[in-house]
């Protein structure tokens, strides 16, 4: 029974991340104005301000669209988290793995996004000759 808890402990270390970060990441997003469409990788997700729970094993297009305001288009990009190197403590290759097969060994950055909307240049109507 004494042995139990040493091995639960070997366990959480052995995928460090995968216990740390989880799989998924809440991303806060907001305009100004705000009730802007969001659209992740061609995914409507409602309107802003709102918080997204985005999977961490890729890289996101985030855009946002408002009648009568340019489109803004950014991306957020995953990183190698610092806690996937917390599994030097356990000999590398076990915790690494589960972390890389199960996308935790990253970071999605920015964590938040807030835009300030450009209104939408209107053109002259053309005149005919």
């Amino acid at each position: 029974m004494r042995k139990l808890p040493f091995l639960l402990l070997i366990t959480l270390l052995e995928s460090c991340a995968t216990f740390l970060n989880t799989t998924t990441q809440d991303i806060n997003l907001k305009t100004n104005p705000p009730n802007a469409k969001i659209i992740i990788d061609g995914k409507k997700y409602g309107t802003t301000p709102q918080v997204i729970n985005l999977t961490r094993d890729s890289n996101h297009i985030v855009k946002f669209e408002l009648d009568g305001y340019d489109i803004y288009e950014t991306q957020i990009t995953r990183k190698i988290s610092f806690w996937f190197w917390g599994n030097t403590l356990n000999g590398f290759i076990p915790g690494m793995l589960i972390d890389m097969f199960t996308g935790s060994m990253y970071k999605l950055l920015p964590e938040s996004i807030n835009v300030e909307l450009q209104p939408a240049k209107v053109e002259p109507p053309k005149k005919r000759r």
